[in-house]
This record gives C-alpha cells, structure tokens and sequence, in this order.
C-alpha cells in the first residue's frame, strides 16, 4: 500500500470504509509527514498531534462497529487560524490573540466534526486573513510566496500534509494559494457555507473556502459543509444537492473565455497558457465561446476594496482602539483607509456590488461556466507580498462560485492554475464542469519536496 498521506480524500474514504486503512495509521502518516516538511513549509500555527490521535481510534473503534458518519469520517483535515476550535488556540496570526482559546467551534468545523473528519490542527494565515504575510512557504519553490490569505491551508494540503483544509476568501485567499501551490480550492457562493465563528475580515465579502487536491474532494467537503445555519444571518437556507452525483460522468461543457481584463492583465506565459487550455479542452469536447464582463465590472476593483476598508475599520473598531500599536502596518493602513471613506460612498458601492451580482449571475447563465486564469502570473518570488488578487475579486465581490484548478507547470517549476465561475448555488454544474476540465488536463504532479 502506498504511504497514507499520499491518499486523497476520496481515495482514502474508500480504503477506510472497507477497513483496509486505518483512520490511526492515516493520521500517524500525516504527522511524519509534516514532521519531515514542516521546518521548511511553516503551514502549521497548532499541531493537535494527541488529540489528533485520539479522535483517530475513536473513529476507527466506531468502523470497527460499523458505524460509519459518511465518507469524511476517519480524514483529517487542517483549518484556517480563524476558525473558532473548542479547546485548540485560535490566533488568526495577530499576537492580539496568542493565547486566545475558544470554547465553542466555528459553524464550518462543527459540521466537519460531525461528519466524522479530524482536526488535524491550526494553519497560518496572514495577520487577521487580511495583506500582512504569513511565514509559510511555497511548496514548489521556498523562495515564493504560497498566496495568501490561506496560505498555511495551501500549502499543507499541496505538500500532502494533510487530504483537505478550510481557508477563506475575502478577496482572492482561496483560489489565488491554490493556484500558486497546485492544488484545487473552492470558494462556494456567498451564504451557501456558514461563516459563524470566524474572525471576520469584511462581513459582506467573507466566504469560508475548501483546499483539496481533487475536484471529488472538494465536492465531498462542500456536502459536509453547505446548508443553512441559524448562527450566520448571511447562510440562505437554500436545498443542498448530493454533489458526488454531479461528478458521475460529466458532459462537455459550454465554457465562456474571458479575455477582456483577465488576458489583458495576465504576464504573456500565463496568457498561452491558457490559450493553449482553451484550445486542449476544445479538442476534447468543451465548446469555448469568447464572453465579454458586463458594464458594471467598471470600478469593480476600487469598490471591492473600499468595502474591504470600511468593513474591516468597522469589525476592527474596539480592538484597534486598545491595541493599535499591535496591529501590522498594513491592517493599520487598510483599517486608517476605511476610516476615511464616507458612509454615502459605502452605501453607493453596496449598490453597484447588487448590480454587478446580478449581471453575472446573468453572464453565467449564458455558460457551464466561465473561464480565466486564476492568477495573472504563478507565484512570484519572496515573501514580503501574497499576490496579486484582482483576478479573484469579480467573484468574490459578486458572491458567486468559483474554482481553482491546476493547469500545469512553468518553465521555472511552478505551478499555473486555472479559474472556474459559475452562476451563485450552482456549485453543482460548476463541480461537475471541473470534473471534466480535471480529467482532460490531467495535473497529477506533487512538490519536488522529497
């Protein structure tokens, strides 16, 4: 049998439920595993080693009984540093809350818990999921940047530290450390997952984010994760479907090319990248229209912003009054920005973000799902920046499901990704579209970390 910790998720569920894995001995392989890699990576704030191990031989006393809590039970998973853990340290990489511990999970690891999956611990973030770095790096390339904001997430889950892990995505802070470290990430419509319990950045742009290393991953995490929760004003109590059944044999899809803004922007290697995926999907089967953003796009990037300042000077009010010395200067930067912005300016730009969300909604509609880089470039080199996240914002700010999905490798070693939207809580047409794109480009490699 292979080593554990090479197993996805879906692999691994498979071998656990016909007994033939141990949920101990697949635990006890990502332990060494990060053991080896960690002094390098930096993707861990918290490891939970023992009581890792001790949820493992419960989970493995409850197969052994036939008990099984679907097919996450027995995987460990690691979680962003803002997520609420009962019990475990939760510092959202602020020494505002080194010692914080709280007493009750977040919505997101709630449900994971009850699903049978295993804290496997804490990942870095950048400071408060905002601009500050963290000090993880690439797994591709130490001298790179992982992304961020769920950089730590990113690059455990690349580096097969761990099957799967939540991040969030206020901006770009999930497909854009996918992209740059080779993995899948999904950022599921705005209100589709609970957001109770977590360290807020920007209420109306805050969507929780899944990192896996297969479209089926995620769609297994999504199925634990998606629903309505009462603690989450924002979750819409909208059905969900079985997303495994989505991914049985996926048709070719129409895909919309966007090349106003994403190809204009991209570096000329990632623009023949993914000229050269358009034109290798096509011969497979995919029909690709060209697609043009909708008028309202115009200021897309200033007001994204803008709400991104004024939301978190907002969420930030108290503590940045006590402890404003504390703070990085780039989240004093961001919070001293939003102080400035007028409530008038505010409201104008939660009407263009309702414009904008209802013209793609109206774009996406025309498509399977439209199709970009997820970066303008792969991951550039050092530590001191996260990225450049424009090309995640229109979905961010629109609310709407999008995808990461690696696409290859450059000349250099590093990792290209592409980028899936499609229309809000049709994650199941955007799943399954994935799963065919996944099949075709067939990216299969790991870091050279060995």
């Amino acid at each position: 049998m292979p080593n554990p910790y090479t197993f996805t998720i879906t692999a691994a569920a498979k071998q656990i439920r016909a007994r033939q894995l141990s949920p101990v001995d697949l635990v006890r392989s990502c332990l060494e595993r990060i053991d080896q890699l960690e002094s390098r990576l930096q993707a861990w704030a918290t490891v939970d080693r023992d009581n890792a191990l001790a949820v493992a031989h419960r989970c493995e006393e409850e197969i052994q009984r036939g008990q099984s809590r679907g097919p996450l039970h027995g995987i460990p998973i690691g979680i962003k540093d803002i997520f609420h853990t009962a019990g475990l340290k939760t510092m959202a990489g602020s020494p505002i809350h080194a010692d914080f511990v709280p007493d009750a999970d977040a919505g997101a690891v709630r449900r994971l818990r009850e699903a049978g999956a295993i804290i496997l611990g804490k990942a870095h973030t950048t400071e408060f999921a905002a601009l500050a770095p963290s000090p993880t790096h690439n797994p591709w390339n130490l001298e790179h940047t992982p992304g961020g904001s769920s950089s730590g997430s990113a690059a455990a889950v690349a580096a097969a530290m761990c099957p799967g892990a939540l991040g969030s995505q206020t901006y770009g802070s999930t497909i854009r450390p996918a992209a740059y470290c080779g993995c899948v990430g999904l950022k599921p419509t705005y209100g589709r997952v609970s957001a109770s319990g977590i360290f807020a950045l920007a209420w109306s742009l805050d969507h929780v984010g899944l990192f896996a290393r297969t479209v089926s991953d995620v769609a297994l995490l999504l199925q634990a994760l998606a629903g309505d929760d009462p603690n989450d004003p924002a979750c819409e109590p909208v059905p969900v479907p079985d997303y495994s059944l989505a991914l049985r044999d996926p048709a070719p899809p129409r895909l919309g090319l966007v090349r106003q803004f994403f190809l204009e922007k991209a570096e000329d290697e990632t623009r023949q990248h993914i000229e050269a995926v358009a034109e290798q999907l096509a011969r497979a089967g995919a029909e690709i229209v060209e697609v043009r953003l909708p008028d309202s796009f115009a200021g897309e990037i200033d007001a994204h912003f803008a709400m991104m300042q004024v939301e978190t000077t907002v969420t930030h009010r108290d503590s940045y009054s006590q402890h404003a010395s504390r703070y990085s200067p780039q989240m004093q930067d961001l919070i001293e920005k939003g102080r400035k912005i007028s409530a008038t300016r505010y409201i104008e730009i939660r009407r263009h973000q309702q414009r904008f969300r209802h013209d793609m909604n109206d774009l996406c509609r025309t498509v399977d799902a439209l199709l970009t880089p997820s970066t303008p470039a792969p991951a550039p080199r050092g530590l001191q920046s996260t990225g450049d996240p424009s090309f995640n914002g229109p979905a961010s700010f629109s609310g709407i499901p999008s995808l990461g999905l690696p696409s290859g490798v450059n000349a250099n070693g590093l990792p290209f990704g592409v980028q899936l939207m499609s229309g809000a809580f049709t994650e199941e047409r955007l799943l399954a579209t994935a799963r065919w794109c996944e099949a075709v480009l067939d990216f299969q490699s790991l870091p050279p970390l060995d």
